[in-house]
């Protein structure tokens, strides 16, 4: 099993260029053009990694991580921005980013979403208790 990943991105052009690009390595990849459309999708289907950009209208990716901690604190989660400001990156950091990409060369995209499915599906479906008593710290 290759995983299912789910790719949330504002940007059309650059959801259909990366489902292209990664087909290969995912079973079913699975795309929202808003954060909050994401969280929707990650409560109705099996997601094993996500990819994110940071930079959206609405709700933006740290908001969208903080979300899905609550639901899933397991799944990978790997940003990729072409505006992040170190502030942001702390705060992904914070709520346990799995990487991070630099549009809109991504470099190492596949090679870096390829580790990310093969955490989430070898993870089990609850996460480890410290790392969930630290979520916990954080969002108080």
């Amino acid at each position: 099993m290759k995983g299912n990943l789910l790719l949330i991105d504002d940007e059309e052009m650059i959801l259909e260029s990366s489902k292209d690009l990664l087909e290969d390595i995912a079973d079913k990849i699975f795309t929202a053009n808003r954060g909050a459309k994401g969280i929707e999708v990650f409560k109705s289907e099996t997601i094993h990694c996500i990819l994110c950009d940071i930079n959206m209208p609405e709700m933006n990716g740290i908001e969208v991580i903080k979300q899905i901690r609550e639901l899933n604190a397991n799944v990978p989660f790997i940003f990729y921005t072409a505006h992040g400001s170190d502030e942001l990156m702390r705060e992904a950091v914070k709520f346990g980013a799995f990487d991070f990409l630099d549009k809109p060369a991504l470099e190492g995209l596949e090679e870096i979403v390829e580790r990310g499915l093969k955490a989430g599906v070898g993870s089990k479906e609850e996460a480890p208790a410290n790392f969930i008593s630290e979520f916990q710290k954080l969002s108080n």
